[in-house]
């Protein structure tokens, strides 16, 4: 009984091994499946918050327009201004400047160049060496614009109609109810730079 226990226990391990050392070499790799069907897309993500809105821009004015005139010491004429109420004549010196933007419906500001400083017309100066008052002045109508000097001691005595060297002018044509709005919005019409900011220029 001891032999065959013994014979079966070599029979099983001889099995074994001859079992195992038959195993064969792997095979080659398959050809890889077909894809699968793509997945369902993902939900969109929600918007982001709009911006503020960005400050407003200064408001412009197309029917703005500036222009510079230099009035030499030969251009002035003496001329008769007849007053607002007597209807009595005064001798100034005169110049007309043509331009077609003042037209029917515009408004005309006139500022004379006095170095870097802008003075708006009408204006005056007290000239101390000979206690006498330099003034400038200016009017339009369609198509013109006219600016007045007149230099004057005393009454009528030394009246000089034309000033010692050039001048230079810068003015403004703009729309009568810009110029109202202008008023009634408190700018200082003598301030030729608070007119300008207003005006978008």
């Amino acid at each position: 009984m001891k032999k065959l226990l013994r014979l079966l226990s070599i029979f099983t391990i001889t099995a074994s091994i001859g079992f195992i050392s038959c195993k064969g070499d792997p095979g080659e790799t398959g050809p890889i499946g077909a894809q699968g069907t793509q997945g369902t897309p993902g939900t969109n993500g929600t918007n982001g918050k709009d911006g503020s809105n960005g400050k407003d821009g200064i408001n412009g004015n197309a029917n703005v327009k500036a222009f510079s005139a230099t009035v030499k010491v030969a251009d002035w004429k003496p001329v008769d201004v007849t007053s607002a109420g007597s209807g009595v004549t005064t001798k100034w010196g005169g110049v007309a400047i043509t331009n077609a933007e003042i037209s029917a419906g515009k408004y005309v500001v006139v500022f004379l160049k006095n170095g870097l400083e802008q003075k708006a017309l009408p204006l005056f100066f007290t000239i101390d060496a000979n206690n006498s008052v330099e003034r400038l002045d200016y009017g339009f109508e369609t198509g013109k614009l006219y600016i007045y000097y007149r230099n004057q001691t005393g009454l009528s005595a030394n009246l000089i109609t034309a000033p010692i060297k050039d001048l230079d002018f810068e003015y403004l044509t703009l729309e009568k109810s810009g110029f109202i709005e202008m008023q009634n919005s408190g700018i200082n019409m003598k301030d030729a730079a608070a007119v300008k900011a207003y005006l978008g220029l």
